[in-house]
């Protein structure tokens, strides 16, 4: 069989299974349907909170860092639409993952036809986001104009910049959970990546020149809402696309390097 058939074949298989934990998932929620509108309430209250910090802020001053208010809250949109997408997908997965070591649930999907890591990180999702997903998005729209956005296909690249957001936080959060092999217990660990994503909710302009730099290398965020508002409403330079693809690319070769070591450490929980 011809090896481009064959990884056809096998994205196609990797899709289904996908689908398949998508639809477990919706009836699972589905269940639940109060998880909408709590999930819903609670992302409301924290857009709210967040908002009114910089209308306090910018009620002194008419610009921050550079930025106006409606830019800020252009920013806010493109971050609760990226954390939303996260949450969907991955955010309830890696607060799992220490289980899956632990309690050896990571046994019987290293048994699969398929990749363990795959399983691991699609098995359980959080679609009632879908709600918080849409509001992100309902903000950028209707801060667009103000914020300097130029609109049109430019939505296009918006959703781009929406999955380097998701890109980003799946990386960062994998480098931080991945010590479970070796620690036993990810808790602190885990506390310690929101601690610092914390930092994430404001515009990374605001910071000084060593935060920035911290954001934009070793612990990336601003990667998930202040550098994609940057690109959508003033653009980057070519070096700035390069420097967020080495870095990405380098969170990508360490977690590999992570998961096979850890693997090679990982004990069954029947051994």
């Amino acid at each position: 069989m011809p090896q481009s058939v064959a990884r056809i074949m096998e994205f196609k298989q990797y899709f289904n299974i996908f689908m398949v934990q998508v639809k477990n998932n919706w009836v699972r929620e589905a269940v639940y349907r109060t998880n909408f509108i709590t999930s819903f309430i609670v992302d409301l209250i924290w857009i709210v909170i967040e908002a009114s910090l910089f209308s306090v802020i910018y009620a002194h001053t008419d610009n921050l860092g550079g930025w106006t208010i409606h830019q800020v809250y252009f920013f806010l949109g493109i971050f609760f639409a990226s954390d939303a997408l996260f949450s969907i997908f991955f955010m309830r997965n890696f607060w799992m993952f220490s289980d899956l070591i632990n309690k050896g649930e990571l046994d019987i999907m290293l048994t699969k036809p398929v990749g363990a890591l795959f399983l691991a990180l699609t098995r359980w999702m959080s679609l009632t986001n879908v709600l918080n997903l849409a509001m992100g998005i309902g903000v950028c729209i209707h801060y667009a104009d103000a914020a300097g956005f130029k609109g049109g296909w430019h939505w296009v690249e918006l959703t781009a910049w929406l999955g380097v957001g998701l890109l980003t936080q799946s990386l960062v959060r994998f480098a931080f959970v991945i010590w479970t092999f070796w620690t036993e217990r990810g808790w602190a660990l885990s506390r310690l990546y929101y601690q610092f994503f914390s930092i994430a909710t404001k515009p990374d302009v605001i910071y000084p020149a060593i935060v920035r730099y911290t954001l934009m290398t070793f612990l990336p965020f601003a990667f998930v809402a202040s550098v994609p508002a940057r690109a959508l409403i003033l653009g980057l330079e070519m070096k700035e696309y390069a420097g967020i693809a080495t870095v990405l690319l380098g969170f990508l070769l360490f977690n590999r390097w992570a998961w096979k070591s850890g693997l090679k450490r990982y004990q069954s929980a029947s051994s």
